[in-house]
């Protein structure tokens, strides 16, 4: 399925964010009107998404900044859940994924499912292969975007398990060795701090930067083909930007000026470095 397929469908989706899907469908659920082979949710996701992207792109700007400060270990344990939170927006965009819906009990997590010949989204039991709420993600994501093989996107879906990288930084006793100017047993902070900084991915970790450039072009991509259909996303699409560049992206280069803009801005963040500055240029 092409790229233009997933997006086309967006086209007449109007825009709430009164509530959330699981909040919908709960009530849906406690009031016995829930009809599982019509959900009626299309007005709740594109709200549902923006959400998710900002919560990507915080965790983002908050890797930078522990990396700016050599904490590496909780660096990419934060980058992970932007990669994880782009995951659920990017499935949401394509109309498969999950959603807890606690009404259910202990089989609260559904699967959400756009049957693309009927145009209804349908209420699914999840499969035994997605159980856990992280891989099943992932999984998820890999193959609602399998098409994205052999193209620009291809690292979006990069054939590496994330949730395994996350455990062994938050669960072994290899990481956290930042006091002895190491990330891990092997690799020192000089070297995280070069591979940063040119933007390379020679360590294991740092694929999951690779990932987050690539999945961040992709949604930011999807996101210019939904608003030439839909003039109320554009518009809030735009506010979003707005708000972004007036708190996160900075208009001057020199550090000093950086500084002095960041004393005059209402909700100030830190100065992001300039690899990020450079990655979200082109998308804010």
């Amino acid at each position: 399925m092409q790229l233009s397929n997933i997006t086309s469908k967006f086209q007449n989706y109007t825009y709430n964010e009164d509530k959330t899907i699981s909040q919908i469908l709960a009530d849906l659920k406690n009031s016995d009107l829930l009809d599982t082979n019509d959900l009626k949710i299309q007005e709740y996701l594109l709200p549902e998404i923006l959400t998710l992207l900002q919560k990507a792109i915080l965790n983002r700007f908050s890797t930078d900044l522990l990396f700016q400060k050599n904490y590496w270990s909780w660096g990419f344990v934060t980058l992970y859940y932007s990669n994880f939170y782009l995951s659920q927006a990017l499935n949401r965009l394509k109309g498969d994924f999950f959603v807890y819906i606690p009404s259910f009990g202990r089989k609260g997590r559904k699967n959400v499912k756009l049957d693309y010949e009927d145009n209804q989204y349908k209420l699914l039991d999840i499969e035994n292969i997605y159980r856990d709420s992280h891989k099943g993600e992932l999984k998820k994501l890999k193959e609602n975007y399998i098409v994205l093989i052999g193209t620009k996107f291809s690292s979006s879906i990069l054939d590496i398990n994330e949730s395994q990288i996350r455990n062994e930084i938050n669960y072994t006793f290899n990481y956290y060795k930042e006091f002895d100017n190491n990330f891990r047993n092997d690799i020192n902070i000089i070297r995280c701090q070069t591979e940063y900084k040119n933007n390379t991915s020679t360590i294991e970790e740092f694929k999951l930067l690779k990932i987050n450039d690539n999945r961040f072009e992709l949604i930011f991509h999807l996101f210019d083909n939904i608003k030439n259909e839909n003039k109320i996303f554009e518009n809030c699409l735009n506010e979003l930007n707005l708000n972004f560049e007036d708190s996160l992206i900075y208009k001057y280069d020199n550090s000093y000026m950086k500084h002095i803009e960041s004393i005059f801005k209402k909700n100030t963040f830190h100065i992001p470095s300039k690899l990020i500055h450079t990655q979200f240029k082109g998308y804010l």
